[in-house]
């Protein structure tokens, strides 16, 4: 017992030098990443949706909005600038604790670094630690959390914000697990976009960032909150999950980093997805064939709920679904032709397919979806079988255990910056993305995060009308 103050205790002692060179390295990379995405997810129009009502309604002058530039609050800011980061997605993910860790940790590291005028290298422990709380809880009430119906990132996600403003806003012990406790009791998130849709999925990562956030405000001015948060008989794995494994919360806390499980996306689409696009890549590049060559594309799953989270819709209605869609985003491959990040399936591939278009729609009818058996797909709950059936009798098989930018299939620091390129070229100005690589290579050396977040933001004259 006493998990939340174990948690909080290790928070409050954390600092940048305490902190492994390895883990530090891969933080970068995931700052590199999250950041790519808010600048990317900025010119999309649901994005600008929730920008236009927070700019309308609210107030606020300590944190910048990335792109727009606008100094909103410090809760504000993060829920936009992570409206942005998941709008697309195409953020990072944890698949066994179901979550999106670098899309709250970075906004709400970004906005609270701001306000609270702290350097590079405390924002950079900041995003080690949000991501490491919202791992360690959502491994311990997995998977029951989401066989509930409970989106794992609204649901822990408040409790990363606050770890992030923990470190940011040097609290002690007593503050961070006042912070965490606040944070509990925002937590939130159903799965029902899953089998009716909506537009609210978008921010799914904004929530409980603006939570979070807000919670570790709340704890600065002297809130309490219940000291046995996350334990307790109505606490929160109890409540939410049912049934959990506390020992996941604090076991190796300070020496086994779970930040190095997180999984960078190549694709823009849910991450259960993408080992078919990676099998897809090896069967074409094996044995080419033609679109019109395709008589049947019989992609297997490792379980019934993998089949239901995106094998169900063949026809989708929105990009969301579209993305959802295994089947819709196969055509979409299929069609393009390329590979890798420029295989069809990337940042701005979805905002502006055709979902009407006849010939995607035919060749995605040509695509079943069904759970494997022994050697049609693999063992592991993130692999793919896929079977190509020709018209001219052919068969082809192939199996991936791990796609690309898994942890056992890590991208490359060129990979990374690749996607970061493809993501942000479209939108910022020239020289630009340049800077920013450069500026997070050498985070520690930055005296005020207010300064690294004005390279985030893109002068009016110099916006580029990419997506409207």
């Amino acid at each position: 017992m006493n998990e939340s103050r174990t948690l909080a205790t290790w928070l409050s002692a954390l600092q940048f030098k305490d902190i492994p060179a390895p883990v530090l390295e891969t933080a970068r990379c995931f700052i590199l990443d999250n950041l790519g995405c808010q600048v990317a997810g900025a010119k999309l129009p649901w994005s600008q949706t929730y920008y236009n009502v927070t700019r309308n309604t609210r107030s606020g002058s300590h944190s910048t909005v990335a792109y727009f530039g606008d100094k909103f609050s410090p809760d504000d800011a993060a829920f936009i600038n992570s409206a942005f980061n998941h709008a697309n997605e195409t953020d990072s993910t944890h698949l066994r604790a179901s979550v999106h860790p670098g899309g709250i940790a970075v906004p709400a590291a970004l906005a609270l670094g701001e306000y609270a005028q702290a350097n590079g290298g405390r924002f950079l422990a900041a995003v080690v630690a949000a991501h490491e709380v919202q791992i360690r809880i959502a491994l311990a009430c997995a998977p029951h959390l989401i066989q509930r119906g409970h989106h794992p990132p609204v649901a822990i996600g408040p409790f990363g914000a606050a770890a992030a403003g923990v470190i940011l806003m040097n609290f002690d012990a007593a503050k961070a697990l006042n912070a965490l406790a606040i944070a509990g009791s925002h937590s939130a998130g159903l799965v029902e976009y899953v089998n009716s849709g909506g537009s609210a999925k978008r921010i799914h990562s904004a929530i409980p960032t603006a939570a979070g956030v807000r919670a570790a405000l709340f704890a600065e001015a002297g809130i309490t909150g219940p000291a046995s948060i996350l334990e307790g008989e109505k606490g929160f794995c109890k409540v939410f999950a049912g049934q959990y494994d506390l020992a996941q919360i604090t076991d190796g806390l300070g020496t086994n980093y779970h930040l190095h499980e997180v999984a960078l996306k190549v694709h823009s689409t849910n991450h259960l997805m993408h080992a078919a696009y990676d099998a897809l890549d090896i069967v074409r590049d094996r044995e080419p064939f033609s679109i019109d060559q395709v008589k049947q594309i019989t992609v297997y799953t490792p379980s019934e709920r993998i089949l239901h989270h995106v094998g169900t819709v063949v026809e989708p209605k929105d990009v969301l679904a579209a993305q959802f869609s295994l089947a819709f985003s196969i055509a979409m491959r299929l069609h393009h032709g390329g590979r890798g990040v420029k295989g069809g399936n990337g940042f701005w591939d979805y905002p502006n397919v055709n979902l009407n278009d006849p010939a995607l729609l035919a060749t995605a009818h040509k695509v079943k979806c069904a759970v494997g058996k022994e050697g049609e797909g693999s063992r592991e709950e993130r692999g793919i079988g896929i079977m190509v059936e020709t018209t001219d009798g052919r068969r082809m098989r192939e199996v991936v255990d791990y796609c690309k930018g898994m942890p056992q299939n890590p991208m490359s620091l060129d990979e990374v910056k690749e996607k970061f390129l493809s993501l942000v070229e479209p939108v910022l100005p020239p020289g630009r993305p340049r800077q920013i690589m450069d500026a997070i290579d050498n985070i520690e050396s930055v005296t005020n995060m207010a300064d690294f977040a004005q390279l985030l933001v893109v002068p009016p004259e110099l916006r580029k009308p990419v997506y409207q």
